[in-house]
């Protein structure tokens, strides 16, 4: 039997460090055979990576070319206040989803934020008179939420919903400029359309300074808006026959005067048995309104100048 010992200045096999008359069954003596069983026991290391491309979490910009790579994603801006209810939104949304409730004209097909989303349906606790609201996004984060939708003649569309914190979007309306609103201004340059969150518990609390707040972003959204689909959603709705009168109507008044393009919905995320209509209708929707507008929008026919007639390059036909 071959092997060492645990202790460099012994010599065994020829004789033991400590002892013993037999070295071997000296507890400092390891024998080669188990070393190996030792080796053995031992767990491996080796971690299975995924093969998958994408991790369920939600995207980050330079991970959009995971959708892009197939189809030209729609995106869609969450835009509001702090605590306005945007991520619970979208938790409903989902939550909805699952439940079988459907979108009108698209059938859900998948999604690359699978995680993210079972996340937001988990932490969206409904209770008959108390909900536990999903995390505010943080500040600095830009939450890409995915669903792949189908629609009735089977062509796939990939959504993105963009998800900020609410303080990007009150800096960006108050300096559109600020070093801290890069993420606002990402949102607004690439969405193909907006919903816009008009914070019912808030209008009651603050009254005017919510409705000023609330305006500062709409003004913000109608700059290089063009054809782009805005729809506000009185949130937490339950709660809006308690906003002043005269503020609802002047605000009501004015979103209107300031967009074309344009839908109000009242949304609430208070379950209750039965068809609900401002939880199971209302929030899918704001989704199947702007999902309209946005794919009428993209659908229309380019309209093309008539070519100078004199010029002989333009006018050339090959025979």
């Amino acid at each position: 039997m071959t092997g060492k010992c645990k202790i460099e200045d012994c010599v065994a096999p020829i004789s033991c460090h400590d002892g013993c008359e037999d070295y071997r069954n000296c507890e400092n003596w390891i024998a080669n055979n188990s070393e190996k069983k030792e080796e053995s026991a031992k767990p491996s290391t080796v971690s299975k990576k995924s093969n998958l491309s994408w991790s369920g979490e939600p995207l980050k910009i330079n991970e959009l070319h995971l959708v892009s790579n197939r189809s030209s994603p729609i995106v869609i801006g969450i835009v509001g206040k702090a605590d306005a209810g945007k991520t619970t939104f979208l938790a409903m949304v989902y939550t909805l989803l699952l439940g079988g409730k459907r979108l009108k004209d698209y059938g859900f097909a998948g999604t690359k934020t699978i995680l993210n989303w079972d996340e937001l349906h988990c932490r969206l606790e409904v209770q008959k008179e108390k909900v536990a609201f999903p995390d505010p996004t943080s500040v600095g984060f830009n939450r890409l939420l995915h669903f792949a939708l189908r629609n009735k003649e089977g062509h796939l569309q990939d959504v993105l919903f963009a998800d900020a914190s609410g303080e990007v979007f009150y800096l960006w309306s108050q300096n559109c400029d600020d070093e801290n609103a890069e993420i606002a201004r990402w949102i607004y340059s690439n969405s193909n359309g907006f919903i816009l969150f008009i914070d019912c518990a808030d209008l009651i609390e603050r009254k005017n300074l919510a409705k000023t707040e609330i305006l500062d972003i709409a003004h913000m959204l109608t700059h290089d808006l063009k054809k782009r689909p805005v729809v506000s959603v009185w949130s937490k709705s339950d709660k809006k026959k308690e906003v002043h009168p005269k503020i609802r109507k002047s605000l009501h008044a004015e979103l209107q005067g300031l967009f074309s393009n344009y839908k109000e919905i009242d949304i609430s995320n208070f379950l209750i048995p039965g068809p609900d209509e401002v939880v199971h209708i209302n929030n899918l929707e704001v989704i199947d309104w702007l999902m309209s507008k946005i794919m009428t929008s993209s659908a229309e026919d380019l309209i093309l100048t008539r070519p100078n007639i004199n010029d002989l390059f333009l006018n050339y036909k090959s025979r």
